[in-house]
């Protein structure tokens, strides 16, 4: 019998209503989760919010087959970047601390696979073509890369002079680029901190002062060995790679730790792989 009232189920209004609420709710619980979880770089902003050490600039990502992008392809926007960072490190060089026209850069970063060689292959380049003479030191002893990229072997090189088995001059190579040459690291050694902290070692650098307008050191990442902390003496300019998207919020923390408490100076950070629509 027909008594005129309607349904009593569904009920259409609260059916909207729910679904209303189900699609703001779920959606922001999902966005509040992932932000929770989330622990990497994404902006610049990030960086100067937390840390205390500044930013120097940034690097977008290199296409190009290998990590010579500033020689091969000198046109490009990563090319530029380099450009543009080589002239902000200038304000970051210590010049009360050396006593030569020599400046030493020393490039390193949290762990592997943020870009570090990259940058210290390119700062070099970019050097080298405006006129400086350059020399790049692959002091990165435990996991050497340079060599890949200017197609050479890695048979002789800084192992070798400080163990006494050749003379620097004889482990400085020549590179296609014009006024870079190269250091390469040489043989895996099983004690590669002990060997940085031998007389040779200061012996090689200030060789190398006399010789070069720059010295770029290519270092182990600092998040996992100590070495790279023992080469920051040698430095008028620290660079620590970040690589966006990649790099973890907490691995920075103990070298902007050190940055506080006066323990290293001259340390800028420098953003990898970067893009704006991330």
């Amino acid at each position: 019998k027909d008594l005129g009232q309607g349904p009593i189920y569904p009920i259409p209004n609260f059916n909207y209503l729910v679904a209303l609420m189900l699609s703001v709710i779920l959606p922001l619980f999902y966005i509040i989760i992932r932000e929770l979880l989330d622990n990497k770089i994404h902006t610049v902003e990030e960086i100067e919010k937390t840390y205390s050490i500044p930013v120097l600039g940034v690097v977008g990502r290199n296409t190009w087959k290998n990590n010579l992008a500033v020689f091969e392809m000198p046109k490009s926007s990563v090319a530029e970047s380099f450009r543009a960072l080589r002239s902000n490190i200038q304000f970051l060089f210590n010049t009360e601390k050396s006593d030569s026209k020599s400046k030493t850069l020393v490039l390193t970063s949290s762990v592997s696979g943020e870009g570090k060689t990259m940058i210290s292959i390119n700062m070099a380049t970019v050097f080298a073509l405006s006129g400086k003479k350059t020399v790049l030191l692959g002091l990165d002893l435990r996991k050497p890369k340079i060599y890949t990229d200017f197609d050479l072997k890695n048979d002789v090189g800084i192992v070798n002079y400080l163990i006494g088995q050749k003379k620097i001059e004889e482990v400085i190579v020549e590179t296609k680029v014009p006024n870079l040459d190269l250091v390469l690291s040489g043989p895996i050694p099983p004690n590669p901190s002990e060997l940085l902290l031998n007389e040779y070692a200061d012996n090689m650098i200030k060789y190398l002062k006399k010789t070069y307008d720059y010295i770029i050191i290519d270092t182990p990442p600092v998040g996992l060995v100590s070495d790279a902390l023992e080469l920051f003496k040698y430095s008028d300019a620290i660079v620590y790679v970040i690589r966006q998207n990649y790099s973890e919020k907490d691995m920075m923390r103990m070298i902007d730790t050190k940055y506080r408490n006066k323990e290293v100076t001259n340390i800028s950070y420098l953003i990898n792989d970067f893009s704006v629509t991330n």
